[in-house]
């Protein structure tokens, strides 16, 4: 048991309340804040890696993402340093795995040592990195207390200009080594300096491509000027959006009186893209988008799984040929392979007909859609005829025909013929998965239909709107789909896709640069019932007449 507390203790404790009680209240009168050493690296744990896969994310920035910091600096050895006072620094984050930051100081910081750029002021830095370096990038003596949530439009600006210059998938980012560092600096002088930092080698490489390209100028607006721009986009989706009806959770006039007044007192055109984004987002709809002055807005986007390893298909099938938009070439034991990526090159139906004319004597085709996101469904028509008896239907759609939201116009049937000339009639594997978007999922739809065609991998996006552009004014550009795309059969496959016959059950690991089970599982099918030898099988491509 404790003995009693003598006088001389009771004393001390009470000379060292009486000095802590001194200590704060002389803080609190010169407002000094005391140090909040934050860990965001226990905040923010890292559980994703690099993948040899590519592999993009969805990121998001919350109010809670965004934190104050006493200072900020980087330095390798004596080849390079950046160097802050007071900032913020805003992360973008999947899950808890943060991919980017944007710091941003209240006074210009300084380029302090460097190959190009020394002595130039830094206005904003833009950071790439591996997910596990946060906490040594930005240590925990540093970050202060929670930030300011304004800055998260600015951030967001930022990164989607900066994000296509590094790490990254048709603009999200990517895990990079862990040795990689990207630091991207706008400087008070109007030149951008991109470093690209390898701390293993101990390296820094400037790339000085990137010198003109800088953030553009923001120019302000006049007071309310926003109201016309927002009332032209509103009203537009208003009238022609034709999927109000298959989303009953989308309650428009509320949208409008939540986010006009936001418009109106937006100050800058990328302010007011940044509320028309938001609106739209509630609309999860993939062919909505917001362009300001060239640039994406960050938008609606959700998480589809690339279930294809393009370079996986060498291995497999032997060596491809290329050209825009499209490669082909056939395995030894003669089963052909055509991979359509996009529908944007003009000149592809002439590059498939001399590809098809290539697969004479293969006893079975791959047509492989996985990485295709859309185009023109006129080019799909002309290559999917190859493959058709008859002419025949393959969907249809319904545009708005009036006023109200439930207006609807009559089903318009979409048909397609046969090529005039030439019919692949031997058995024909589809790949799909969810990349294949737009007039890619038309091109499914026709292939289907076709007699000797098998479908397999995975759902198709759901989206198909044939959109038209609205030129807002400002330098802001909206993409508003028109119609419901519909199936053979008159229903709807928004959201959920085109569904394959065959569906291939397969994780993003199982893809590497050698293995791709989707393909591989194409290729089993077709080897089932082939001959044993190559060259055995009768004649697949035949003249029409």
């Amino acid at each position: 048991m404790a003995g009693p507390v003598t006088k001389s203790v009771l004393l001390r404790k009470r000379s060292c309340v009486s000095l802590g009680a001194l200590l704060l209240a002389l803080l609190l009168t010169t407002g000094v804040k005391p140090a909040v050493a934050e860990d965001l690296s226990k905040k923010y744990p890292a559980s994703l890696d690099f993948s040899k896969q590519p592999r993009s994310y969805n990121t998001a920035t919350e109010k809670e993402d965004v934190w104050s910091l006493s200072s900020f600096d980087f330095k390798l050895a004596d080849r390079f340093e950046v160097k802050l006072g007071a900032a913020q620094v805003a992360l973008g984050r999947h899950d808890k795995n943060v991919l980017w930051a944007a710091v941003f100081p209240d006074k210009p910081g300084e380029i302090v040592t460097a190959s190009a750029g020394k002595g130039e002021q830094v206005t904003s830095v833009w950071l790439r990195f591996h997910p596990a370096r946060l906490g040594e990038l930005f240590p925990a003596n540093t970050v202060v207390e929670q930030g300011n949530a304004a800055l998260i439009k600015q951030a967001n600006g930022l990164a989607s200009h900066k994000m296509r210059s590094s790490w990254h998938k048709n603009g999200r980012p990517m895990v990079p080594l862990h040795e990689s560092i990207i630091i991207d600096l706008e400087t008070k002088e109007g030149s951008r300096r991109f470093y690209v930092i390898d701390t293993k080698q101990q390296t820094v490489k400037y790339v000085d491509a990137f010198r003109n390209r800088v953030l553009p100028v923001v120019v302000p607006f006049k007071p309310g000027a926003g109201a016309d721009i927002f009332d032209k986009v509103w009203n537009a989706f208003d009238r022609e959006y034709a999927m109000f009806v298959i989303k009953p959770d989308v309650k428009w006039q509320k949208l409008r009186d939540q986010y006009r007044p936001q418009a109106v007192a937006a100050k800058t055109n990328r302010e007011l893209a940044d509320v028309l984004s938001e609106m739209l987002t509630h609309l999860k709809d993939l062919h909505v988008y917001v362009l300001v002055d060239g640039k994406f807005v960050k938008g609606f986007n959700r998480e589809r799984f690339f279930n294809a390893s393009p370079a996986a298909a060498p291995h497999l099938i032997g060596q491809l040929n290329r050209v825009r938009g499209m490669r082909w070439g056939r395995t030894k034991d003669d089963i052909g392979y055509i991979a359509v990526d996009s529908l944007s090159n003009a000149a592809l139906p002439d590059e498939f007909q001399t590809a098809l004319k290539q697969m004479r004597g293969t006893h079975g085709l791959i047509l492989d859609l996985r990485a295709n996101g859309g185009g023109a469904e006129p080019l799909a028509m002309k290559m999917a005829g190859y493959f058709l008896d008859q002419p025949r239907l393959y969907a249809m759609h319904q545009y708005r025909s009036g006023p109200q939201h439930t207006d609807l116009g009559a089903k318009q049937k979409r048909n397609f013929s046969p090529n005039e000339e030439w019919y692949y009639r031997g058995p024909v594997v589809v790949l799909l998965g969810e990349k294949t978007m737009s007039s890619a999922e038309a091109f499914a739809l026709m292939l289907a239909e076709c007699p000797n065609v098998t479908t397999l991998g995975d759902r198709t996006a759901g989206s198909s709107g044939n959109p038209r552009r609205i030129d807002a004014g400002a330098g802001i550009i909206v993409n508003l789909p028109r119609w419901i795309p519909l199936d053979v059969n008159g229903k709807s496959f928004d959201t959920v896709g085109v569904q394959p016959d065959i569906k291939v059950q397969a994780a993003p690991k199982d893809f590497t640069k050698t293995e791709d089970p989707v393909l591989t599982a194409a290729l089993k099918r077709l080897r089932k019932n082939s001959p044993n030898e190559p060259g055995r099988s009768e004649e697949t491509l035949i003249p029409r007449k």
